[in-house]
């Protein structure tokens, strides 16, 4: 029995020992880790970069074929991430990857900026040629940041989506003069939130969201160009069905409305010589019979 017991002390203190130096080995090695952060910390490199990577430009020609001046932001991270106390010199140039061709769709009034001393960003500028868009041409500009007085990112390029449109397009964005919700029988509540119409190809655009719910609720409508009459459709662009807040949207052709009118009145478009056109639109989704959702809007353009 008295061996026993020394051999069991014996496995104790063994046991303990290997616990401290294995605590000690696991401080001195955080110790380190820490020591090295300290040492790195704000001391990396000033990496130039746009402060988008991408964006898309609704362009509405008109018989003078305006030029437009667009201006693209340039910033930099890196180092503390606060204002340098020196500027920063940045030099862009068109990419090759670019579909748009410099001096046909667009020129590069100058290539270097500067960001001031105490500043984070600088604005570059495209010149857009109008006069070299067709509509629903839809082309790209790619321009990259060559080089900089400090360090270039590596996600160092920029992208902008020409959507050249004719001058009876109904893409913009658009506020809301009279947009009415009613649910199972009962009107529920005015909405105003802006909508944002995108064009897809001639005739056929996209509405984004709904009442209020703006996101995940997008559906699409086509518009008869002699008559006006917009006809909301019930399947997306890949030909599914389209959903609004998980049930199947309502149309005209192929649903019953319980509260709202759904005709050829209430789904149309109205041109306006100033612009600012008109969208009229009636729709809703299906939760059964008595548990509708109808909405009523009618838009104008900003």
């Amino acid at each position: 029995m008295k061996i026993m017991k020394k051999i069991i002390k014996n496995k104790n203190l063994r046991i303990i020992y290997v616990l401290v130096v294995g605590s000690f080995l696991t401080l001195t090695s955080c110790d380190l880790l820490i020591d090295d952060y300290e040492t790195d910390f704000g001391k990396g490199p000033i990496l130039a970069q746009f402060q988008n990577t991408s964006v898309e430009l609704n362009i509405i020609k008109d018989a003078a074929n305006t030029p437009i001046d667009y201006e693209i932001p340039i910033t930099y991270f890196g180092g503390k991430n606060v204002p340098l106390d020196r500027a920063v010199e940045v030099t862009i140039a068109t990419s090759p990857t670019s579909q748009a061709k410099e001096g046909i769709e667009f020129e590069l009034t100058t290539t270097t900026f500067t960001i001031p001393a105490g500043e984070t960003t600088a604005n570059a500028s495209i010149r857009i040629l109008t006069g070299g868009l067709v509509p629903f041409d839809f082309k790209d500009i790619v321009i990259e940041i060559v080089s900089s007085s400090e360090a270039v990112s590596d996600v160092n390029t920029f992208s902008l989506t020409l959507k050249a449109l004719d001058t009876n397009t109904l893409a913009g964005t658009y506020d809301v003069e009279i947009g009415e919700y009613w649910n199972s029988g009962s009107f529920i509540a005015n909405f105003n939130t802006p909508v944002t119409i995108s064009a897809i190809s001639p005739g056929l655009y996209k509405h984004g969201g709904i009442a209020f719910w703006p996101d995940n609720n997008d559906f699409y409508f086509t518009v008869d160009e002699d008559s006006g009459v917009i006809t909301v459709l019930d399947k997306d662009l890949a030909g599914e069905p389209t959903l609004l807040n998980g049930s199947p949207i309502m149309t005209c052709a192929k649903s019953v409305f319980e509260m709202v009118p759904c005709n050829n009145d209430t789904n149309k478009r109205t041109l306006m010589p100033n612009g600012k056109h008109i969208v009229e639109i009636t729709t809703g989704y299906d939760r059964g019979t008595g548990a509708t959702r109808e909405f009523y809007e009618k838009l104008v353009r900003q």
